[in-house]
Formats: structure tokens, C-alpha cells, sequence
């Protein structure tokens, strides 16, 4: 008896692979005549992409140096002035000028470097003149009256 239903189970699966086999086609007969299904006009698409808007997501696009020295060097600047201005102390003819920069606080004559980066050139009684020694730039710091 189970000897028929494994010959049954067989025999079935055999059919059916059969069927399935008989109906597949060879993959060049379906490339053949899709090939010869899709007449399109290539023109058309050329045509289309010559029209394509400037803010067409998919231009062609390049990301590297513009060619031909149009490169414009981006002169480098010198950082924002680190300092606050918390007074002035006068003692016997001569100014110090108290600064602060996060937790430090300086205590700096005209002419004197603040750290190895600034120099305090000049005090008037609205401005503060420093200069960023490793570029050579001036900045200043307007004080508030």
C-alpha cells in the first residue's frame, strides 16, 4: 500500500514537470521578437534631453575643480576676535586692559601680546586695535560706552 502512494506521489510529480517543461520558451525566441516589438524613435529621446531643465535632478553634473582658472582662491581669513572687554585699570600714568576669552583673563598694555596668536596695538577710548600674528591682520573691538 505504500509502495502505490510513493509510485502515485512520483508518477504525479513527473506529470507535472512534464507540463511545466513544455511550456517554457528558449530566452533568445523572447529577446528576438521583443526586439522586433520595440520600434522606437531615438531621436526623440536625444531631442528630449537637449530640452531638459537646468534644475533637471539628473543632469550630469561635476563636482571638481571649474577648469580653465576660473577657480577663484578663497583669500583665507583670520578668525573672529576671541576677546571681551571687561575694563581698564590706570595706575601711576599707565593702562592695562582687562580681557576675557572663555575662563582666561589677560591683563595687557598696548604694544604687549595677549597670547601667541594676538597682539594689542593700539587702546583708544571706543576701539581696541589687535593684530592675528600668523596672518598679519588687524581687528578691532569696538568698546560700549
Amino acid at each position: 500500500m505504500m509502495r502505490m502512494k510513493v509510485a502515485f506521489a512520483v508518477l504525479t510529480l513527473a506529470l507535472l514537470a512534464g507540463v511545466v517543461v513544455g511550456r517554457e520558451k528558449p530566452t533568445q525566441q523572447v529577446f528576438e521578437r521583443k526586439t522586433q516589438e520595440a520600434d522606437f524613435d531615438v531621436s526623440r529621446l536625444e531631442k528630449r534631453a537637449a530640452e531638459a531643465p537646468a534644475s533637471d535632478p539628473f543632469a550630469q553634473r561635476s563636482f571638481g575643480a571649474p577648469q580653465g582658472g576660473q577657480a577663484a582662491q578663497a583669500k583665507p581669513e583670520a578668525p573672529a576676535l576671541p576677546f571681551r572687554y571687561m575694563g581698564k585699570v590706570i595706575e601711576d600714568g599707565k593702562t592695562e586692559i582687562l580681557l576675557l576669552r572663555g575662563d582666561e583673563h589677560f591683563a595687557v598694555k598696548a604694544g604687549q601680546k595677549v597670547d601667541a596668536e594676538y597682539r594689542l596695538d593700539k587702546v583708544t577710548a571706543s576701539a581696541l586695535t589687535f593684530t592675528y600674528l600668523p596672518m598679519k591682520t588687524k581687528q578691532t573691538l569696538e568698546l560700549i560706552p
